[in-house]
C-alpha cells in the first residue's frame, strides 16, 4: 500500500462531462493507494463580509472509477468534526482514472449512486439567502491516481455575487439620490450542482426575491472624492439564459417590452431611491426606481456561479433620464480550455540537463503566470515557473503543466533520465594477443548500470566473414567470448551512454 494527498481548494465554475476510458492491467487491480482527501478555500474575487463565502460546514463526495461505478460515497455533516485536519481517506487503484464529485454546505446527504443521478440531482434552498450554513458549493475532478500525486479537487460556489456601486460625479449639483433599498428579483428557489442551471418555470422562483433595506445600503450612500460610494453585495443562484437580445449593444436598452414572457425568468436588481432636485421629488413612500438585468454584455442575461459581477450605477445630468450603468467582470477568471506542451516525452541523459517545455493554451494569449508547473517526483526531474526542465537523478516522471487558477485543463511530458556512465573499465583490457584455437572472454565493467550499453556486433560480424573467429554474446549483452580460427588482427567497439558518452576499442592480435 502507497499513501498519497490529495487536497481541495474552493476556486472557480467547472463542469465534466463524458468520460475517459482507460483498461487497466491486472498489475493496476492489485495495487491501490490510500489517497488522503482534504478541502480547503480559495476565494474568487474580493471576499464579502456577508455571509462567509470561506466556511464549509457539511461535505458529501462521490468517487467513480473509470467504467461508472462508484466506488466510495461519504456524508460528514460536521466535516471539521468528521475529518482528520479538514481530511478524508480513500483507497484507490493506482493508474486507473477515476471522477470525484463533491458538494459543501447543503445540509442534507445526496442519494445517489450513478453519476447521471448526480448530474441531475436538484438543490433546491428554503429563502433567497438561504446561505447562513455557508454558500452551497460544488465540483469535480477527473484524476488517474498515481504515485505521489498531490491532487486539487476545485469546489465553486453555486452562488454568483453582485457587488453594487453609485458613482455620483456626473449628476448636476444639487442632486440627491439616497438608495433605501436594492433588490434581487428573479432568485431561482433551486439549483443543479454538477450541471448548468436555468430556470425557465415561474414556480422556480421567490416571488419577493430578496431585498437590503435602510441601514443595509448606507455604504451606497457615501461619497468619496472621486464621487463613487462603497458597495454592498447580493447573491443570487445561477440562472443561465444567454443571448436573449443579440442585437442590442447599449445597457441601457437592455429590458424586455411590456408582457414579454422572458422577463419572468431572467435575474435582475432594483434599486428604490428617494430622489431631490431643484424640480422635482419623490413623493413620501414612493421611490425612483432602477431595474437592470445582469448578465456579462448588452444582449446576455446569464447570472453564473462563483463569478463577481461589479455592477456600477452611473447617473448623469438630473438621474431622470435613461440610467447610465455597466457591469464589470473584474473578479471573474477565465478557464483556460486545454493545454498543450510541445513534447509528450523527454529522454535525458545527465545531472543538470535542461529542456524547456512550451505549453500552448486555448484560448491563446494566457499569461505565464496563469499556468502552474510540477514534477511527480523531483528525485528525477524538477521544473520552474517557465517550463524549464532539469534531470536530477535516474527514473521516470511526469512534468505537468495545469491552470494555476484552478481549472480542470492540464498537459503532461512524461520524462525518463538514464544517467550516462562515469565509469567504464574493459577485462582483461584493451589489446588481447592470443593464438588460433583460444577461447577469450571480454567483458565491461560500468555504472550505473542502467546506461544504455552496446558491443559493436557489427565489427564481430565482419571479422567472422574474415575467418578469424567464432563468438557468441552472454544473456546480458555485457560480455561476450571469442573462440579463435585464423590468424590476424581484429578490432572490437564496445559503447555505452544514450547517445554515444563513452567509448572503448578492444584490439584482438590472434598469432
Amino acid at each position: 500500500m502507497k499513501r498519497f494527498l490529495m487536497t481541495a481548494t474552493v476556486a472557480s465554475a467547472l463542469f465534466f462531462c463524458g468520460c475517459t476510458e482507460r483498461f487497466a492491467s491486472m498489475d493496476d487491480v492489485a495495487r491501490t493507494g490510500k489517497f488522503t482527501v482534504g478541502f480547503s478555500v480559495r476565494n474568487a474575487g474580493t471576499k464579502a463580509a456577508n455571509p462567509d463565502e470561506t466556511a464549509i460546514k457539511d461535505i458529501n463526495m462521490f468517487v467513480f472509477n473509470e467504467y461508472g461505478v462508484l466506488e466510495h460515497r461519504l456524508f460528514a455533516e460536521n466535516y471539521m468534526a468528521a475529518a482528520e485536519n479538514g481530511e478524508f481517506s480513500v483507497d484507490l487503484t493506482m493508474n486507473c482514472r477515476y471522477r470525484i464529485y463533491a458538494c459543501a454546505n447543503l445540509g442534507y446527504a445526496i442519494d445517489a449512486s450513478a453519476i447521471q443521478e448526480l448530474l441531475s440531482h436538484r438543490h433546491y434552498i428554503a429563502y433567497p439567502d438561504d446561505y447562513r450554513i455557508g454558500i452551497p458549493m460544488s465540483g469535480t475532478l477527473e484524476i488517474t491516481a498515481g504515485a505521489g500525486d498531490e491532487i486539487s479537487v476545485p469546489l465553486v460556489r453555486l452562488f454568483s455575487r453582485i457587488t453594487l456601486q453609485m458613482d455620483r460625479s456626473r449628476l448636476d449639483s444639487g442632486v440627491e439620490m439616497n438608495v433605501r433599498s436594492i433588490t434581487a428579483g428573479g432568485c431561482p428557489k433551486h439549483v443543479t450542482p454538477f450541471s448548468p442551471n436555468s430556470i425557465t418555470d415561474t414556480d422556480g422562483f421567490f416571488p419577493a426575491g430578496f431585498t437590503r433595506k435602510d441601514g443595509e445600503t448606507d455604504m451606497l450612500n457615501t461619497k468619496g472624492t472621486d464621487g463613487k460610494s462603497g458597495t454592498v453585495s447580493l447573491y443570487i443562484l445561477e440562472n443561465l439564459h444567454g443571448e436573449l437580445l443579440p442585437d442590442n449593444t447599449s445597457e441601457s436598452k437592455k429590458f424586455f417590452p411590456d408582457g414579454d414572457a422572458r422577463a419572468g425568468f431572467c435575474s435582475f436588481v432594483e434599486l428604490k431611491i428617494e430622489y431631490l432636485s431643484e424640480k422635482n421629488y419623490s413623493a413620501p413612500g414612493e421611490y425612483l426606481k432602477y431595474r437592470f438585468y445582469i448578465g456579462d454584455s448588452p444582449s446576455n442575461f446569464d447570472v453564473c456561479r462563483n463569478t463577481d459581477y461589479r455592477v456600477i450605477i452611473s447617473p448623469s445630468g438630473d438621474g431622470l433620464g435613461e440610467d447610465s450603468w455597466r457591469i464589470v467582470q473584474d473578479g471573474m477568471v477565465h478557464f483556460i480550455e486545454s493545454i498543450r506542451l510541445n513534447y509528450t516525452s523527454l529522454t535525458m541523459n545527465y545531472y543538470g540537463q535542461e529542456i524547456s517545455l512550451n505549453a500552448y493554451t486555448e484560448p491563446e494569449g494566457i499569461p505565464s503566470d496563469r499556468l502552474m508547473w510540477y514534477s511527480t517526483d523531483e528525485g528525477v526531474a524538477t521544473v520552474d515557473g517557465e517550463g524549464r526542465v532539469y534531470a536530477r537523478g535516474e527514473g521516470t516522471c511526469s512534468i505537468v503543466c495545469s491552470d494555476a487558477a484552478g481549472g480542470n485543463a492540464f498537459s503532461e511530458c512524461k520524462v525518463t533520465v538514464k544517467v550516462s556512465p562515469y565509469y567504464l573499465k574493459l577485462y582483461p583490457g584493451n589489446f588481447i594477443r592470443c593464438r588460433k584455437g583460444d577461447e577469450v572472454s571480454i567483458s565491461c565493467e560500468y555504472f550505473p548500470p542502467s546506461a544504455e550499453f552496446e558491443i559493436g556486433i557489427e565489427e564481430l560480424e565482419y571479422d567472422r566473414e574474415r575467418g578469424l573467429y567464432d563468438y557468441s554474446v552472454a544473456d546480458d549483452g555485457k560480455s561476450v567470448i571469442l573462440r579463435t580460427k585464423g590468424t590476424g588482427t581484429g578490432m572490437l567497439y564496445i559503447e555505452a551512454g544514450y547517445p554515444i558518452n563513452q567509448a572503448e576499442i578492444v584490439m584482438i592480435v590472434i598469432d
